[in-house]
């Protein structure tokens, strides 16, 4: 089954040593679908880069995943976007931007594929394709033609302040794919859980009526999921932290490879998802274990040696 995820794409310069940065393709909705390739499943990516070296390079790694590139546009119009990510001295990242002028944000609906957005299975998403008012169209547009086809839409809103005007307008966008009745699966952290109300419980109740899987990440907790009226606390295994960048993209990849196996979701009882979500705890735990989002996608023997 396809799954194609839709959104930016860039380089993370990782800041390795003192001032010195390592280049890094990553992005979000890249990075969810070179783990999905990487653990064996069939992934799209619809983004944008540049005709510069950077684009080539994000190009090449995506690839030599697996991810099928016929859908990323390359445009000579802008650069491919950039992000400089620092971290502290548990492995946790500080993000700037340089993504103003950024190839994915400008993206144009006539580059687009849509027979590869009908014939998805599942549709992926995050909320920076919804930072500029170019994007936040296209986004939508894509998601009544995901949802006209009958995709299981995947949202994982992985919130960036730096990269929108104000706080309470990332609260309004972040919120109005679900609000709109757009989203089956949603992933958060805890943290952006937080932003929205006191408790993950409290935000379960705002959004049970129109999701039908809620999938939290704890850290070093393990997650959570809500699914047809239940929850359960799923652990996870203990890693020496390095970086903590792309763990949360390789927990939805593991997730969405794992589902789609197995939908509709009428065959997905608690017990299947309880595994299911297990596989994409360690997942993300090993991915912490290594530097980078894409390079430290761990192989999926990994995994089930882990499980």
């Amino acid at each position: 089954m396809s799954i194609v995820c839709f959104g930016e794409v860039l380089i993370d310069f990782l800041n390795v040593k003192d001032n010195l940065f390592e280049a890094n393709p990553g992005g979000a909705p890249a990075n969810v679908a070179a783990a999905i390739s990487k653990f064996g499943g069939k992934s799209f990516l619809i983004s944008q880069v540049g005709n510069d070296m950077f684009g080539r390079m994000i190009l090449q790694t995506l690839s030599n995943c697996n991810v099928d590139i016929s859908c990323v546009n390359v445009t000579d119009e802008y650069f491919t976007t950039l992000a400089f990510v620092k971290l502290d001295q548990k492995g946790e990242r500080s993000f700037s931007f340089a993504r103003k002028h950024g190839a994915d944000v400008y993206l144009k609906k006539e580059n687009i594929d849509l027979d590869r957005v009908k014939s998805a299975k599942i549709f992926h998403f995050g909320s920076l394709s919804m930072t500029h008012p170019e994007n936040k169209e296209l986004t939508f547009y894509l998601l009544e033609v995901a949802r006209k086809s009958g995709a299981v839409i995947s949202y994982d809103p992985n919130y960036r302040e730096p990269l929108w005007k104000s706080r309470q307008e990332a609260i309004s966008a972040i919120f109005l794919p679900i609000e709109k009745g757009y989203v089956d699966i949603l992933k958060m952290s805890e943290e952006e859980v937080l932003l929205f109300a006191k408790s993950i419980d409290e935000f379960y109740q705002m959004v049970k009526d129109k999701i039908k899987l809620f999938l939290v990440t704890l850290g070093e907790k393990g997650s959570i999921f809500f699914y047809k009226g239940e929850s359960a606390v799923v652990e996870t295994i203990e890693v020496d932290v390095v970086d903590t960048t792309g763990c949360g993209d390789c927990f939805v990849g593991m997730t969405l490879f794992e589902i789609s196996k197995y939908l509709p979701f009428e065959n997905i009882d608690k017990s299947l998802l309880y595994n299911i979500v297990k596989k994409a705890n360690i997942a993300g735990a090993l991915c912490a274990t290594k530097k980078g989002a894409i390079p430290a996608i761990p192989e999926y023997s990994e995994v089930l040696a882990r499980l």
